[in-house]
């Protein structure tokens, strides 16, 4: 990749697919208030969710444990997958384009686009979740911004996102926020090589740790994203994910794939089995239950979708280039 300025650097990314327009318009608003929120917002017995026997589904942009209920979500290209269970569910409606999604302990927050025939506006802007994708809360930025790298503290609540294109609000470049989107920093990003990021990650409860991964490994800050400090070694590092005490990565080393736990204190390596995957894919999202550490589900650019239960030490494959049954 040809090397490029820090601003640059964490303003390029990979162009996705967005939603199209329709003229059958579904009648869709924002709620204002958390008491707005749906109140059943399990998977089994709410009418918001469907079982699944099989499909397909496309451009994965993003998998998280929302809402602590030991279930699986998957935003897609059209609307939220949940695995919960050795079951696979889809939303009935509220079939968004969800980019930058990421799951917390209260719901998830998301980008992206409406759903075909969506009433609501294009692009959606910055938008929370309180009952799993039932109502919207709209954060900021409706109708302006499209935030593809975006990431948040699944208890701490911090969000970073990318901003690749100025709006009234903020500049290019990495911005963190403390209070739900009412007020934006920027972050200096210092100390950080000049080369592509891949993926970008909030600590769980740490409201200033946040990290990057790079094809120099990752990088980790403990200031919001203004200085950095190289936490791996030397490594093709593809994704990673947060642990409260340690950092779960997937890299590319002598052209195979790996799979790593390293301690945050000590920086000690646990190396855990990876599935068959063909040498010309890559992990893409890797997700860790907040209730069980040894639960863990990896997700690739061609749509396998692999879960283990113990730490890698076996692994079930969940869907095959897409499709699940």
């Amino acid at each position: 990749m040809k090397k490029m300025t820090k601003a640059m650097m964490i303003t390029s990314a990979i162009l996705l697919l967005s939603a199209c327009s329709s003229s059958n318009e579904k009648k869709q608003a924002f709620i204002n208030s958390k008491e707005q929120a749906k109140s059943n917002v399990s998977v089994t017995n709410n009418p918001f969710f469907k079982e699944k026997k099989e499909g397909k589904f496309e451009h994965l942009h993003g998998i998280g444990y929302a809402d602590n209920q030991n279930a699986i979500y998957f935003a897609t290209h059209e609307g939220l997958l949940v695995y919960q269970n050795n079951k696979w569910y889809e939303t009935t409606s509220n079939k968004h384009d969800y980019m930058g999604f990421s799951a917390t302990d209260d719901g998830f927050y998301a980008s992206g686009h409406p759903e075909e025939g969506s009433s609501l506006g294009n692009p959606l802007g910055l938008v929370k979740s309180l009952d799993n994708g039932q109502t919207l809360m709209n954060l900021g930025f409706y109708k302006e911004s499209d935030f593809h790298y975006m990431a948040v503290g699944y208890k701490s609540h911090t969000i970073y996102v990318v901003n690749q294109e100025e709006n009234k609000t903020l500049g290019r470049g990495l911005f963190y926020s403390k209070d739900d989107g009412k007020t934006w920093s920027q972050s200096q990003l210092n100390g950080l090589p000049q080369t592509s990021a891949r993926t970008i990650v909030a600590h769980p409860t740490d409201e200033n740790m946040f990290g990057i991964s790079t094809p120099e490994g990752i990088f980790v800050s403990k200031d919001n994203g203004n200085t950095f400090e190289r936490f791996t070694r030397k490594l093709n590092t593809m994704t990673f994910v947060f642990q409260e005490k340690s950092i779960l990565f997937a890299a590319v080393e002598n052209n195979k794939h790996i799979l790593i736990k390293q301690s945050l204190d000590s920086k000690q390596e646990e190396v855990l089995s990876v599935p068959s995957l063909d040498e010309k894919d890559h992990i893409i999202y890797i997700a860790s239950n907040p209730t069980n550490e040894k639960e863990i589900v990896i997700a690739t650019m061609n749509g396998d979708i692999f879960m283990t239960k113990n730490n890698g030490e076996s692994w079930t494959r969940l869907a095959s280039k897409g499709e699940y049954k």
